[in-house]
């Protein structure tokens, strides 16, 4: 077994050497009667200390909310789905063929 000198320049080394400070409070409250069980876990995680939600808070959480969109923004949408299922579109070469054209202008 080591010396007791020994252990305590341990625990003085590690106390001055660590970053953690939740193990060096914990430690404090010990030392001083406040807490006689010392347990020092290790720091929560951000997902760890978040609570496991409802299977209700996850239903509303994805909930899919109904858009109601303007007359005229909806007409365009149809415009534009009509013209593509009847070929009515250009690629994209077309449109730049026409842009040069337009600047030849």
């Amino acid at each position: 077994m080591e010396s007791f000198e020994s252990i305590q320049n341990k625990l003085i080394r590690a106390i001055s050497e660590s970053s953690d400070r939740e193990k060096i409070f914990s430690l404090w409250e010990f030392w001083n009667g406040k807490n006689s069980n010392l347990s020092v876990a290790e720091p929560n995680s951000f997902y760890n200390s978040e609570k496991p939600m409802t299977d209700e808070e996850v239903k509303e959480y994805f909930k899919e909310e109904e858009s109601i969109l303007p007359d005229y923004v909806t007409k365009m949408i149809e415009r534009g789905m009509d013209d593509v299922k009847n070929g009515r579109v250009i690629d994209n070469e077309e449109v730049e063929k026409y842009f040069e054209e337009w600047l030849k202008d």
